[in-house]
């Protein structure tokens, strides 16, 4: 597999792991990316320069050797891995139980941040 098609299914690997769209993905990339320059990356048509990869790392915590198949580690801060591994200690049943408290919280910022902007 060429390096071309590698980053992008690094990226879109990311991407789906997030359960974001391409639109909600490159909204937080600082500076700015067209939502066509993530389709060309992920489906290997391009090549990313390395302003969107060092846009990348920051926005989401990875690592430019992950993102490049260097080392096949996301890197996670202290906190990140402490509540990686509370979480990987619970059973299934619990498991569900923090991703739904999850799922309930996010919907809650998310009207909260509604109101405010209205």
């Amino acid at each position: 597999m060429g390096l071309k098609k590698s980053f992008g299914d690094k990226i879109y690997d990311l991407r789906m792991g997030l359960e974001l769209t391409q639109e909600e993905f490159i909204a937080r990339l600082r500076p700015p990316f067209s939502r066509t320059t993530l389709s060309y990356i992920e489906n290997g048509i391009s090549m990313p320069s390395a302003e969107f990869i060092k846009a990348i790392c920051e926005a989401y915590n990875v690592s430019a050797d992950w993102l490049l198949d260097i080392n096949d580690t996301i890197a996670l801060t202290i906190k990140e891995k402490q509540l990686l591994d509370k979480y990987n200690k619970l059973c299934e049943k619990n498991k569900q139980l923090v991703f739904n408290l999850l799922d309930a919280l996010n919907y809650k910022i998310d009207k909260d941040e509604q109101k405010g902007s209205s």
